[in-house]
């Protein structure tokens, strides 16, 4: 009896499977991270910020290692607590980070659960003035863009409640609030909130605690927000504390007359092609007389039917935006100004999407801040090391680019007496790029004793045989980080 003959196809061979004991990754990329918080002197900050944080456990892991762990997760992809499980099991990671072990995710819940608002505002402040201090001022100054944002929640955690939800009204969430500094792409500062807090509640706190955090030679040339900020204490704020601003005005009814009546169809000024817009004084009644300056852009359906705004019944054609300003320009340049705020929304998305803090929640308020304005941190930190140690056509692409173009590298790990091989899994064609800027970070620093490298499949050279350092701009004057 012959036996049954087995087709194969030609287009898929023999695959013979087998196991290795060589730890391999495939986040070998991270290696340019972990040199960039050594450059900056990122751990010296956190052991003066943690302080209050010293464990006493002879197996501990220090808080500094945990907020690393923290960091490096983050920015690798991590969506949930549970995902730095992978990263502790990850032998060659640690090795790459120089960390004996990566915090469990019980061990980094513990560690946010033991903040306190004292805390949190104490060492949000330290580190947020720390991530931003190596920004480079903006000669005309930086502009403000306020704006909140909805993160949605599935339990009964403090401070999750019912409020404005636009995607799933009726569900708890936390309504975070968050200053952006739009010129440099940098979060200025950001705190947690209930979800039934409205938009503009502890708006003159927040903007207090903002200005605390500028660093020294740093200066706010404009505020932008929308309507939920217009209210007459934050407006009032502003003013006293000499802040050029442009919000838009929220559309009641005293508003609306203002437009009908007070604005005569000569005033209305053409732009260009279905836009016009017009100014007035004019005073609301609880403003006590307070004369401020509002400016009026309508759009003509027809002609622009995605063009966003409220429609007025006496107006039906047209769609309109009210914006009240101390700004001393043109009406047509006003509109144009706080056009730019728009970009905020992809910074938010940034925070949401590419970070992950919306999905990482405790069911304590302060711990669940404190995560939250870690992460903001880190945004500032990565946000500056894309502009030190990448390409400068990096400055436009968002951060979840860092992981899929940079950190995801494959690499494995080969013991050779007392060295250690890693080698990367890269193409041919971005070795040295990424080499070059490995070096030329690490060059002065003590982990550069322990760094040897080479382009080809060779043993390794000492770097200056091979590649030649990329001229970096030096690290922009710090203050003290004494406590």
């Amino acid at each position: 009896m012959s036996k049954a003959r087995v087709e194969r196809s030609p287009l898929y061979p023999k695959i013979l499977f087998g196991f290795t004991d060589h730890p391999i990754t495939v986040w070998a990329g991270v290696i340019l991270l972990r040199v960039y918080f050594e450059w900056i002197k990122l751990r010296e900050e956190l052991s003066f910020g943690l302080t209050s944080f010293t464990k006493r456990s002879n197996n501990q892991i220090s808080a500094v290692d945990v907020m690393l762990g923290w960091f490096y997760g983050l920015a690798l992809g991590a969506q949930r607590f549970e995902h730095f499980t992978r990263y502790r099991c990850d032998r060659l990671l640690g090795e790459l980070l120089g960390m004996e072990r990566f915090a469990s995710p019980d061990t980094i819940r513990r560690l946010f659960l033991r903040f306190d608002y004292r805390r949190v505002t104490e060492v949000s402040e330290r580190l947020m003035r720390f991530s931003l201090s190596r920004m480079r001022p903006i000669m005309l100054g930086h502009t403000v863009d306020l704006d909140s944002t909805v993160f949605c929640r599935y339990g009964q955690q403090q401070g999750s409640l019912r409020g404005y939800n636009p995607h799933k009204p009726g569900r708890p969430s936390h309504h975070p609030l968050v200053a952006f500094l739009a010129e440099g792409r940098r979060l200025l500062w950001a705190t947690l909130r209930s979800g039934n807090t409205g938009s503009a509640n502890g708006s003159v706190e927040f903007m207090r605690q903002a200005l605390m955090v500028l660093p020294p030679g740093h200066r706010i040339a404009m505020v932008r927000a929308d309507a939920g900020f217009f209210e007459k204490r934050f407006l009032e704020h502003l003013e006293k504390e000499q802040l050029p601003y442009i919000i838009v005005a929220r559309l009641t009814a005293v508003v609306r007359k203002l437009v009908i009546h007070r604005i005569p169809s000569t005033a209305w000024r053409v732009v260009t092609r279905g836009v016009e817009v017009a100014d007035l004084e004019a005073s609301l009644p609880n403003w006590r007389g307070a004369q401020r300056r509002f400016v009026c852009l309508r759009q003509e359906v027809l002609e622009r039917p995605e063009a966003r705004g409220r429609r007025l019944v006496d107006f039906p054609g047209y769609t309109y935006r009210i914006l009240i300003t101390t700004v001393p320009y043109a009406a047509e340049v006003v509109t144009r100004m706080y056009g730019g705020r728009a970009d905020s929304e992809n910074r938010i998305k940034e925070l949401k999407e590419d970070l992950s803090l919306d999905t990482f929640c405790l069911q304590s308020f302060d711990a669940t801040d404190a995560a939250f304005r870690m992460g903001c941190m880190l945004y500032n930190l990565l946000a500056d090391f894309r502009e030190t140690m990448l390409p400068r056509a990096w400055f436009e692409r968002r951060l979840r680019a860092l992981r899929d173009f940079v950190f995801v590298v494959g690499a494995d790990l080969i013991a050779q007496g007392r060295r250690v091989q890693i080698r990367l899994a890269m193409p041919q064609s971005q070795r040295a790029e990424f080499l070059r800027r490995l070096r030329t970070v690490s060059q002065g620093l003590p982990i550069a004793a322990q760094l040897e490298w080479s382009v080809a499949d060779q043993p390794a050279t000492h770097p200056d045989n091979i590649i030649t350092p990329i001229p970096l701009l030096p690290p922009f004057p710090t203050q003290n980080s004494s406590p």
